[in-house]
């Protein structure tokens, strides 16, 4: 009776052998599910975000402060401009700078936007990307720019952005043969 009582303990019983089972199964499935939602979302946010890159810089090129700054963030943004200088918090520090700049230049020019990568993770959104810019009629430079956006009642906002001008033959690689 022992050796029967001790063999039944040890043995699984049916609710313990199902409930394996199913975890076995289960737990695959749930798991490519999760990991396939944030792509699908990703994917889905991807044109939304690219749009807002282009409107950003269409608004910009025409000197339509009040149209950047329906783009921004109200709950908090900052800019980087090309200078130490320009960090930029307010609406207020960005109708400067934005006037500042057309004061000297006049007029500005983005070309089609290059290397564009776009990044998105729930309410949050990355793109990158290079974009030649002309500014007061002189040659374009390329622009390098990077972006952050959040997403608030189902509408991207800008919360980060950083500008430079990338150099050319000045890679370690370039700097070293010579």
């Amino acid at each position: 009776m022992t050796d029967h009582a001790t063999r039944k303990e040890s043995a699984p019983m049916p609710s313990r052998r199902l409930a394996s089972i199913l975890a076995a199964a289960v737990v695959p499935v749930l798991a490519s599910c999760a990991s396939a939602r944030p792509h699908a979302d990703a994917e889905a946010g991807r044109p939304a975000v690219e749009g807002r890159v282009a409107e950003l810089l269409r608004r910009y090129a025409e000197d339509d402060a009040d149209g950047v700054l329906r783009l921004v963030d109200p709950a908090g943004f900052i800019a980087y401009g090309s200078d130490l200088s320009e960090v930029v918090r307010t609406p207020a520090e960005l109708r400067r700078l934005m006037a500042d700049d057309f004061a000297l230049w006049r007029s500005a020019t983005f070309g089609a936007v290059r290397d564009l990568d776009v990044r998105v993770d729930g309410a949050l959104a990355t793109a990158y990307f290079h974009v030649p810019f002309s500014a007061g009629g002189r040659p374009p430079v390329v622009v390098r720019f990077s972006t952050t956006w959040r997403k608030s009642e189902g509408r991207w906002l800008l919360t980060q952005i950083a500008n430079t001008v990338p150099t050319v033959g000045s890679s370690a690689r370039e700097l070293i043969g010579r």
